[in-house]
């Protein structure tokens, strides 16, 4: 048992400290390290760990398998040059600083409510930088309205983030009903992270209305394929693909979505649509496919499986379970705060994982799997660390010195408490 704690705490600390001079590999290999661990562990003592085939059980298909999806139609749109046109739309419109902060914080998360959180801020983040700088604006508002507006958005659906993915599959909650049930909630809390960035950072974006020329520039469309978090760019000597069959495409992918289909499976589906009815090589939309977000998270499935085979989160939830409140309302309100906490320590799909046990025993179980959906979303604006489209929009562009930890927690936890408050009552005062 301890063996296994051991390799667990070593795996986070890995995805914690990313940055470990003796061990500087990065969250992904870190976690693929834990896996590992827990592998090993069950060759060196049978009784701990997971077996080789226990490991690739433990791999949550449908969660995986809906953001591969997800991410293939995000990066059809991108090489499509939606998003650049939408920048351009945008720069015709001369927006003032602040109503240019409240577009893209209510843009991004509309966006990540159809798409994927994770892939909306690797195509957003380089055209939110480049027009902040090209108005002479200051980027950091307006790159923290990116990270926070797709966090609060994504909350919106079932397949806005990763972890509402695996809620949807451990609760069994239809896309329909999370979207009528929660969509309200997360509404809200949307509109609330708006009005609060633009409260705590209205002295960093009162400036002159910016005259912005977002115009792409004329060599763009025949630039090489490059990485996806510096942006999109067509093959060599091709044009873009029509961006009317993506946008097709994720239009019948999010009907289904309402009409009951496997989330995982329509994803994956449309993607498929949308390259056949493409008829080109497909290799730079792969190109643009987050494989590293995929090996995360599927690694972290594993780590979590092994801590749970020992039996300690059930452990310990029966050890504070007498100091829980027990109501319906009071147990949510518990559960929340749990959260918050909880997925700043571990992440939010490791710790839905260790608190399973703990949703599925609240008084009104249904309602427990919405909170948890909305608060593990919105808590992830509490701090840098507290989301991965956190650090895809700080690494992206580069923009470390300018966002580090404590200058994000100084908007990130006002933001994340009123947002997570005003999403709570709604959700509440409506049950």
């Amino acid at each position: 048992m301890w063996s296994v704690l051991l390799v667990f705490a070593a795996t986070y600390i890995l995805i914690a400290a990313r940055r470990l001079s003796i061990l500087p590999i990065g969250r992904p290999a870190g976690a693929l390290a834990g896996a590992c661990g827990m592998v090993l562990l069950s060759v060196v003592d049978p009784g701990a760990g997971l077996t080789p085939e226990a490991a690739f059980a433990a791999i949550e298909p449908n969660t995986i398998g809906l953001l591969l999806g997800m991410m293939l139609l995000s990066a059809s749109l991108d090489m499509a040059g939606v998003f650049e046109h939408a920048a351009a739309w945008v720069a015709r419109r001369r927006l003032s600083p602040v109503r240019l902060l409240y577009l893209v914080t209510l843009g991004s998360g509309l966006a990540s409510a159809v798409l994927l959180n994770d892939s909306v801020c690797v195509m957003l983040a380089p055209l939110v930088d480049r027009t902040a700088r090209r108005a002479g604006l200051d980027r950091v508002p307006y790159l923290l309205a990116l990270a926070m507006g797709a966090n609060a958005g994504s909350a919106l659906t079932l397949a806005g983030n990763p972890q509402n993915m695996l809620v949807g599959h451990l609760s069994g909650i239809s896309y329909r009903t999370y979207l009528l049930e929660a969509g309200p909630a997360a509404l809200i809390g949307l509109a609330v992270t708006a009005v609060m960035l633009h409260l705590l950072l209205r002295r960093r974006i009162a400036a002159r209305t910016p005259s912005l020329d977002l115009a792409p520039e004329p060599e763009r469309d025949a630039a090489p394929a490059r990485d996806p978090a510096q942006g999109a760019a067509a093959p060599p000597g091709s044009a873009r693909p029509n961006a009317a069959v993506p946008l097709a495409c994720i239009a019948v992918v999010s009907l289904l979505f309402v009409l009951g289909a496997n989330l995982a499976w329509t994803a994956i589906g449309g993607a498929t649509a949308a390259i056949l009815l493409h008829r080109r090589d497909a290799n730079g939309l792969f190109e643009r496919v987050s494989w590293t977000v995929l090996v995360f998270f599927g690694a972290l499935f594993i780590v979590v499986a092994g801590l749970q085979k020992t039996g300690m989160p059930e452990q310990a939830l029966r050890a504070v379970s007498p100091y829980l409140p027990a109501g319906p309302a009071t147990g949510v309100l518990g559960l929340s705060i749990a959260m918050l906490v909880g997925c700043q320590i571990v992440s939010n799909v490791p710790f839905i994982l260790l608190a399973e046990s703990y949703i599925r025993s609240q008084p009104d179980p249904h309602l427990a799997w919405i909170a948890t959906a909305l608060v593990s979303t919105l808590a992830g604006n509490f701090t840098l660390l507290g989301s991965v489209a956190n650090i895809i929009v700080v690494e992206t562009v580069g923009a470390e010195r300018e966002i580090g930890f404590r200058s994000y927690a100084k908007v990130g936890v006002p933001v994340t408490l009123a947002s997570t408050a005003a999403a709570l009552l709604w959700l509440l005062l409506v049950r």
